[in-house]
C-alpha cells in the first residue's frame, strides 16, 4: 500500500486535506496525536522525559503537562529541544512503523496510508514515504486562517508562520504540491487526480 507523507506549514489547511483523504478511504495517521500518546504515563517516552526534565513537568495526576514541558523547551531551546525531539521522534517512528505493518494488508479497506506530519523531515519519516505531498496556501490566506482558528492577532499569526520552515524548504523535499489557497472544490479536484 502506498505511504503518503503529508506536510505543510501552520494555516496551510493540512487538516482539511487529511479529512478529504479520509473520505477517499485513506488511513490517516496524525503524528501530533501520536506524539501526545507516547508521553502518557506508562508509555515509552514518559520515563525518559521525566528523568531528563524533572518532576516539575508533571501535573497532580502524574501525567506530563505538555504546556509546562513546552515552556521549558522553547524558553531555553538548544540542548533541551534537541533531547525532546530525539526522545519523542524515535518512539513516534516506532508507533508509525507498527501501524503501517498492521494497516498495509488491509487493501480492501484503505486506498493509502497517510502520515499527517508537520515535521515530517525533522522526524526522519521521509524515507518511509513513497511520495511526499506538501499543502500550500498563500501567506495572507494562512494568516487569516490562523487568526480565525486560534483567536490571535495578525501579528501573532505572522510570527507563527515566520517561526516555521520557509516555503522553499518545503519545496526542497521534492514534493507534490497541493494548492489550498482558493476553494474546497479546487482541493478536491487535485486530490482526485492524485489518488
Amino acid at each position: 500500500m502506498k505511504i503518503i507523507g503529508l506536510t505543510g506549514g501552520t494555516g496551510s489547511g493540512k487538516g482539511f486535506v487529511s479529512d478529504m483523504l479520509r473520505k477517499r478511504h485513506a488511513y490517516v495517521m496524525d503524528t501530533d496525536l501520536t506524539a501526545h500518546e507516547i508521553i502518557k504515563k506508562g508509555k515509552p517516552a514518559y520515563d525518559e522525559l521525566v528523568e531528563y526534565f524533572g518532576r516539575d513537568i508533571l501535573g497532580d495526576d502524574g501525567e506530563i503537562v505538555r504546556r509546562r514541558l513546552g515552556d521549558i523547551v522553547f524558553s531555553e531551546r538548544g540542548e533541551k529541544l534537541a533531547f525532546l525531539n530525539s526522545c519523542t521522534h524515535k518512539y513516534i517512528r516506532e508507533e508509525i512503523m507498527r501501524t503501517i505493518e498492521e494497516i498495509s494488508p488491509q487493501t480492501d479497506k484503505y486506498t493509502a496510508i497517510v502520515l499527517d506530519a508537520p515535521m515530517l523531515a525533522e522526524a526522519g519519516l521521509t524515507d518511509i514515504c513513497d511520495v511526499i505531498w506538501v499543502v500550500y496556501a498563500d501567506s495572507e490566506v494562512r494568516v487569516k486562517r490562523i487568526m480565525e482558528r486560534d483567536y490571535i492577532t495578525e501579528e501573532q499569526a505572522r510570527e507563527r508562520i515566520a517561526s516555521q520552515k520557509s516555503w522553499e524548504e518545503y519545496k526542497a523535499l521534492g514534493a507534490v504540491v497541493i494548492d489550498n489557497s482558493s476553494d474546497d472544490e479546487n482541493v478536491e479536484e487535485q486530490l482526485d487526480a492524485l489518488m
